[in-house]
């Protein structure tokens, strides 16, 4: 399914880029659970030029991880120019190249990346117009809404817009905001209407009720989820139920928790190896776990396993617990 066609569905529900989160295992097991796209995690134009093994790794897709998005990130134009050179030497397979124009995090804004290229938007504007040159696939632009206010948000979007981009992810909330705040899902909805190309929106998406009032409120086509999902891959399942049926799912029982933890670790063991996949896995436990009583000794425990059958074990163990309301 291209991403053309993801957008042609009802509602369009996609996993977002999250460094650190978004790699294979945890994009396969969302997809298991009803995410119709998802993305790689985010990608330095500058590393990826380098060819740097990191970055290779980051890269590391299969047949049935798709469709595929790729996000990637930068402030100059040769570099991005040269990444796209290795990505098309390499016939690397993603359906849409997304450009973040979003991250908050004080390192990559404060040197006029990421979001920090919301206070340059004819910068923006032009390495976007490179980007849709060179993209042998749909390109795509991720933005908040504005600095520290939402006055530019319908400027920055228009001229994105104008560069020749296919779709727009927007976070409803302003860099200076981070993660922090509520959503302001007017000025999402101001963008929407003056755009004539989708909008993908995102922001505090943690249920299967905020996933309605975006919709509701914005106007949006789709939806891209980040934080919602970790630990939580039922999110998508939840979401499409409610929005198509008006049914609201309940909590997973922790049998079927257990079984999801499982078959994500199992993930991770084959694509990091028993070693790495442990230590990889271990932050996901404790996202599975939240809101569960007495958790706290098996959170510590997981946190010194460097064994496959230590977190096998420790994942038994959760079977036995209680959910807490």
């Amino acid at each position: 399914m291209t991403f053309k066609k993801i957008l042609n569905s009802k509602y369009p529900l996609i996993l977002a880029p999250m460094a650190g989160v978004s790699s294979l295992p945890f994009r396969i097991i969302s997809r298991e659970f009803g995410a119709q796209y998802a993305f790689l995690e985010m990608i330095h134009a500058r590393s990826l030029s380098y060819e740097s093994k990191q970055t290779m790794e980051l890269l590391r897709t299969n047949e049935i991880d798709r469709p595929l998005g790729l996000q990637f990130l930068s402030k100059e134009e040769d570099f991005i120019k040269s990444a796209l050179e290795r990505l098309n030497e390499y016939k690397y397979k993603y359906d849409v190249l997304d450009f973040n124009a979003a991250c908050p995090v004080r390192k990559i804004s404060s040197r006029g990346e990421g979001a920090g290229l919301l206070q340059s938007p004819r910068k923006l504007k032009k390495l976007l117009k490179v980007i849709v040159k060179e993209s042998p696939v749909p390109v795509s632009v991720k933005i908040r809404l504005g600095w520290d206010n939402t006055d530019s948000a319908c400027d920055i979007a228009l001229q994105a817009e104008d560069a020749g981009i296919d779709v727009l992810f927007v976070h409803g909330k302003t860099k200076v905001q981070g993660y922090r705040g509520e959503v302001d899902y007017g000025a999402i909805g101001r963008i929407k209407k003056r755009l004539k190309i989708p909008v993908i929106a995102s922001g505090n998406i943690l249920n299967a009720g905020r996933a309605k009032q975006m919709f509701d409120e914005t106007g949006c086509e789709g939806l891209l989820v980040a934080r919602g999902a970790l630990g939580n891959p039922w999110i998508f399942k939840e979401i499409s139920t409610y929005l198509e049926k008006g049914i609201l799912l309940e909590r997973p029982a922790i049998d079927e928790i257990a079984d999801a933890m499982q078959r994500h670790f199992d993930l991770s063991l084959e694509c990091f190896g028993d070693k790495r996949g442990v230590i990889r896995f271990r932050k996901f436990y404790v996202w599975y776990t939240k809101g569960v009583t007495g958790i706290r000794p098996l959170r510590e425990e997981v946190m010194r396993i460097t064994a496959k059958e230590a977190m096998n074990k420790v994942i038994e163990k959760f079977r036995f617990k209680k959910i807490s309301h």
